[in-house]
């Protein structure tokens, strides 16, 4: 089996282009696969866009934001 992906930069054309693929016998139209992004590449993407918190105070005040402050006496 061979595959080959088609670029199709006007997209009123492809109504009538899926009906000219599926007339051909053999042929299947098949659902192009999104590449998943990479943890480190979603981190990336989440410091640039904005989406990070900083503590100043290090890593004992982001627990006492998350945890509260009684997560010091277990």
């Amino acid at each position: 089996m061979t595959e080959i992906t088609i670029r199709v930069s006007d997209e009123s054309l492809l109504p009538s282009f899926r009906k000219l693929i599926r007339s051909i016998n053999g042929i299947d139209i098949v659902p192009a696969k999104r590449k998943r992004k990479s943890g480190i590449e979603q981190a990336l993407e989440d410091e640039a866009a904005g989406r990070v918190t900083e503590w100043k105070g290090g890593i004992d005040e982001m627990f006492d934001q998350i945890l509260g402050k009684e997560w010091r006496t277990q």
